[in-house]
């Protein structure tokens, strides 16, 4: 028997068994790990206000043979701002199921950690789609899977490697001026809360989500509700 002390966000819950939860916890020690919270779901459970997304906290797990529970956890934040607004909480929630769906299991990526809890931040306080643009463009990098912005008034889209070209081609497309015009000045500027319409930046999701698609074979259903 062994316990554990790690710095983690919950990125996703499911219910296990009659009142136990399990969670993916995406951690600064471990990495992504699986947890459960024990009797989580009863009325008066001790652990009922940390058994929820967007919790960031320190937590206490003790291990035994396969099995890890988590006994306390110390809460670090919470993002209320995120609960409490639908479009900030649906932009977290493509962060969340990103880091879910993508990162492996039990490998530790400090970068990408320290990235995310920012990116939480600046989705709590500033223009959450510019935030999670950006976020999703260093994600990209810290990944290996980073892609060229090329300062140029016509791009085209790579639709069978998720990049971005300069000359079209039987694979390629052409991406709206606007669109592009956007996410290149997202991704070359560190202010977070440019004012852009609203539309093009949707747009630039819908791009960005055909680009994890390509590029990581992940399909985030979290995309469909922006």
């Amino acid at each position: 028997m062994q316990d554990t002390k790690v710095k983690g966000i919950v990125l996703k819950l499911t219910d296990y068994k009659d009142a136990d939860k399990l969670a993916s916890i995406f951690t600064l020690e471990e990495g992504k790990i699986f947890a459960k919270f024990i009797g989580v779901k009863k009325e008066k459970a001790k652990l009922k206000a940390v058994a929820q997304p967007f919790i960031f906290a320190e937590f206490n797990i003790n291990s035994k043979a396969q099995n890890r529970i988590i006994t306390s956890a110390y809460i670090l934040d919470s993002f209320p701002n995120i609960l409490n607004d639908y479009s900030r909480m649906m932009n977290a929630y493509i962060i969340l199921d990103l880091l879910n769906s993508i990162l492996p299991n039990s490998k530790p990526e400090k970068e990408i950690f320290t990235l995310t809890i920012n990116a939480l931040k600046q989705i709590e306080n500033n223009n959450p789609y510019v935030a999670t643009i950006k976020y999703i463009l260093d994600f990209f990098t810290f990944s290996g899977m980073g892609i060229l912005l090329a300062d140029s008034k016509q791009i085209y889209f790579d639709k069978i490697n998720g990049d971005f070209v300069l000359k079209k081609d039987n694979v390629s497309l052409p991406i709206d001026q606007k669109v592009y015009t956007c996410l290149y000045t997202i991704a070359n500027n560190n202010n977070a809360d440019f004012d852009f319409d609203i539309r093009v930046l949707k747009q630039v999701m819908r791009l960005l989500h055909n680009i994890i698609f390509i590029k990581f074979g992940e399909d985030i259903k979290s995309f469909d509700f922006i």
